[in-house]
């Protein structure tokens, strides 16, 4: 069996995946971009596991971004 990996970004990024109050949703969106472009500014292996899930993350978070109530 596979074993998952965590990110300490996933909590952020998903917290607004998951929120349903559109009054809380820009924040969260911002919080999980925050924490998304601080890992990446770290060391980290560009094309990577990692590397490809933070940018799967931002493209989805692009879309949550502009949804609009």
């Amino acid at each position: 069996m596979a074993e998952l990996t965590t990110y300490l970004w996933q909590k952020s990024y998903d917290a607004a995946v998951l929120e349903m109050d559109f009054e809380r949703l820009p924040g969260r969106v911002q919080n999980a971009f925050d924490a998304i472009e601080e890992r990446l500014r770290t060391r980290i292996e560009d094309g990577g596991v990692e590397h490809r899930a933070l940018m799967e993350a931002r493209r989805s978070l692009g879309i949550l971004k502009n949804i609009r109530r």
